[in-house]
């Protein structure tokens, strides 16, 4: 009987050290912090077709994202702006994406981007404030630079955001995570008092994007815009609309 008995002892103890390991994970609050899905279209690799899949991926999961596109594409690739619908940011990343820092001349620059901005615009009918810089690379020159190009919010670096606002540019502290080198569960251990964004181009093959963001799904992550984010309306739609 006492082999029995301790054998009753046993078992209970491996079940209660059962429970108190499974439970804290039931018990984990949901993530909270905003989650940013990033797409960079910077060559015609899978066009148009990535376009319209990942489009179709994002509405599947009603889920918000911001993509971000060089000029030459967008002209050459116009559905690749109309395939998303208005939950997802449109931004622009200069015209040939070349390396801004590298541009010695003030008013080339400025070209290079207002030049990126016009054809997204004119490609999906919009009037989009945001940017990227190729590479993530600027210079001195780059808030003026966005400025005179009326875009307001830029996300060129991996450590911040900038916003306009009262006249000048603020920073705003963001991570940014490549999500094709991490898996979701990853992200339920970062710190949740910052902004996350996780960032795909369009060599990611739709079926990874899809498992990805099916994953972040079932455990609640929350997707935001970039609009969302700023609390800035960045992509207006239909301007010329009569």
């Amino acid at each position: 009987m006492k082999i029995v008995y301790v054998g009753s002892i046993i078992t209970g103890i491996v079940i209660v050290l059962g429970v108190l390991l499974i439970v804290p994970e039931f018990l984990r609050p949901s993530p909270t912090q905003p989650i940013l899905l990033s797409f960079n279209i910077t060559n015609e690799q899978n066009l148009p077709n990535w376009c319209h899949q990942l489009s179709s991926v994002l509405t599947k999961y009603n889920a918000k994202a911001a993509v971000f596109l060089i000029g030459k594409v967008a002209e050459r690739h116009p559905d690749c702006v109309t395939a998303f619908s208005n939950d997802v940011d449109i931004g622009s990343e200069s015209y040939d994406y070349v390396s801004l820092p590298s541009i010695s001349d003030y008013s080339t620059q400025l070209v290079e981007i207002k030049n990126g901005k016009s054809a997204v615009d004119k490609a999906g009918n919009l009037d989009t404030k945001l940017f990227r810089a190729p590479y993530g690379a600027t210079d001195v020159n780059i808030y003026s630079l966005l400025n005179r190009s009326n875009l307001l919010a830029d996300f060129s670096y991996n450590e911040q955001y900038n916003k306009y606002y009262d006249g000048k540019f603020l920073k705003f502290d963001l991570v940014t995570y490549n999500g094709t080198k991490y898996y979701t569960s990853f992200f339920r251990h970062v710190p949740q008092d910052e902004p996350v964004l996780v960032n795909f181009d369009n060599s990611t093959p739709i079926s990874q994007i899809d498992a990805f963001i099916s994953d972040f799904k079932s455990q609640n992550f929350h997707f935001v815009s970039a609009t969302d984010l700023t609390s800035l309306d960045l992509t207006v739609h239909e301007v010329n609309a009569t």
